[in-house]
C-alpha cells in the first residue's frame, strides 16, 4: 500500500479530480488541505485546514500551495503525482516543486492535453532539466470531471455501460496507466528506478 500525494502550486490543473479518483478506485483514503466537493462525494475523504495527519494507503491532495505540513507529508510520499498543463506558469511551477522534492519518486501528469505533440512537448521541456523523471498524459477529456460530479470513480464511471466504455474509451486507457502502478503489491514505481 502507498502514500500518494497529489502536489502542484498551480491551480487548475485537475489535482482534485485526478486525487478524489484514484483514491476511490484503490479504496484508499483522501485527504485534502483544501476545501472542495469532493468532502461531500467520498466517504473516506476529510479536510484538515491545519495539519494533515501522515496516514497509509492514503491519497492526499495538496491545494495550489505547500506550507510546514504538507511539505512533510510529500516528503513522506511514496510516489508524488505532479500534474501539470500546457502553459509556461504551470511547467515553471512543476519545475519548481520537482527541484525542490528531487529525491522522491515523481510522475509529472501532462493533463488537459489537446494533442500529444503537446504532450510531447511539456515533456520536453521538464526532461531539460531533470531527464530521467517519469511521465504521462491525459487528453482533454471530461473523464474525471464528470466522475467526480458524480461521485464515481473513472472506473466506474467508464465500466457504467457501452455508451460510457466508448466515450471515455482513450481517456480512461491513459488514466489506467497511472491506476496500475498501484494496483499490484504498492510497489508501482520503486521496481522500475
Amino acid at each position: 500500500m502507498a502514500i500518494i500525494s497529489i502536489a502542484s502550486t498551480k491551480g487548475g490543473v485537475g489535482k482534485t479530480s485526478l486525487a478524489f479518483s484514484l483514491a476511490k478506485d484503490l479504496g484508499y483514503r483522501y485527504a485534502t488541505n483544501d476545501m472542495s466537493v469532493t468532502l461531500n462525494k467520498y466517504k473516506n475523504a476529510r479536510y484538515y485546514p491545519n495539519n494533515i495527519p501522515l496516514y497509509p494507503d492514503t491519497v492526499y491532495d495538496f491545494g495550489g500551495f505547500v506550507d510546514k505540513n504538507s511539505d512533510e507529508i510529500l516528503r513522506e510520499s511514496d510516489i508524488i503525482i505532479l500534474p501539470t498543463t500546457n502553459d509556461l506558469n504551470s511547467i515553471m511551477k512543476s519545475l519548481i516543486l520537482i527541484k525542490n522534492f528531487r529525491e522522491k519518486t515523481i510522475l509529472v501528469f501532462a493533463n488537459m492535453i489537446d494533442n500529444p505533440n503537446d504532450a510531447a512537448i511539456i515533456r520536453e521541456k521538464i526532461h531539460e532539466h531533470f531527464p530521467n523523471l517519469a511521465f504521462t498524459y491525459l487528453r482533454r477529456t471530461k473523464l474525471l470531471k464528470n466522475a467526480l460530479e458524480t461521485g464515481m470513480s473513472a472506473t466506474e464511471l467508464y465500466e457504467m455501460n457501452n455508451q460510457t466504455r466508448h466515450l471515455y474509451k482513450q481517456a480512461y486507457a491513459e488514466y489506467h496507466k497511472i491506476l496500475k502502478l498501484f494496483t499490484t503489491d504498492g510497489r508501482y514505481f520503486k521496481e522500475k528506478s
